[in-house]
């Protein structure tokens, strides 16, 4: 049984983290997906079928997997989401450089 305690507190997980927890998982590309809506603020990790595996309100701090992280499928025609900013080891790094 998980018990709660009042000075528990949520570490928040990287970009890099989450990035690494979904290539470890099998996700061979994934791609950066800016807010929709500015009120809103959340960006999305998507696969190349659109699949939202991972998302980040801005304000939180913190990326959370979906329940489609495991959800992992071949892409044999070599499908690349247009506009979207690949997520690679090195943009990744930038990223978290810039503070993202």
């Amino acid at each position: 049984m998980n018990t709660y305690s009042f000075e528990s507190e949520r570490i928040p997980v990287s970009l890099e983290a989450v990035w690494r927890a979904l290539t470890a998982l099998g996700h061979q590309q994934l791609w950066l997906r800016p807010p929709e809506n500015h009120g809103v603020n959340t960006w999305l990790i998507v696969t190349w079928d659109g699949l939202t595996v991972a998302e980040r309100i801005l304000v939180s701090g913190s990326w959370w997997l979906t329940g489609g992280a495991s959800a992992i499928f071949t892409n044999p025609e070599r499908i690349v989401p247009g506009d979207l900013e690949e997520l690679t080891w090195q943009s990744v790094q930038l990223r978290m450089k810039e503070g993202f």
